[in-house]
């Protein structure tokens, strides 16, 4: 099998406030914009994507929790400093990580975790995990 993309798709009937969220706040771009379908990417064509949709038939019940998005980003500490000024829910801080990163989680409209992070230097027992 030769796989050409991975799009995460979130069920959930906040697609409004899904939209400005991603859009107005982290500066995604719509790809694809339906009642029952919205396709936000971070950045032009061909850059990651992730996609949320209505309960229907084929997806029944909405997102309950458990998923995190990771999100690279050049500055974890200026992006908190940004997002918690437009009032994002932040449910950690800025935080240095053993395994080689500054990290911040926030939470989107859906209860979706975003893990923010950019690269640090890994402690000493994590350096061989890092490829």
């Amino acid at each position: 099998m030769h796989i050409q993309t991975i799009v995460p798709i979130v069920t959930t009937d906040r697609l409004a406030e899904t939209r400005a969220f991603y859009v107005e706040k982290l500066g995604f771009q719509v790809a694809f914009d339906h009642d029952h379908y919205l396709g936000l990417r971070a950045g032009a064509a061909g850059s990651p994507e992730l996609g949320f949709m209505r309960p229907d038939h084929d997806a029944p019940k909405k997102f309950e929790g458990g998923v995190t998005f990771g999100l690279r980003v050049d500055d974890a500490d200026r992006e908190h400093a940004r997002l918690r000024a437009l009032g994002v829910t932040i449910v950690q801080p800025p935080t240095d990580q053993p395994w080689g990163a500054r990290s911040f989680v926030a939470l989107d409209p859906n209860g979706v975790a975003l893990y923010f992070s950019h690269p640090i230097p890994a402690a000493l027992e994590f350096q061989a995990c890092v490829r």
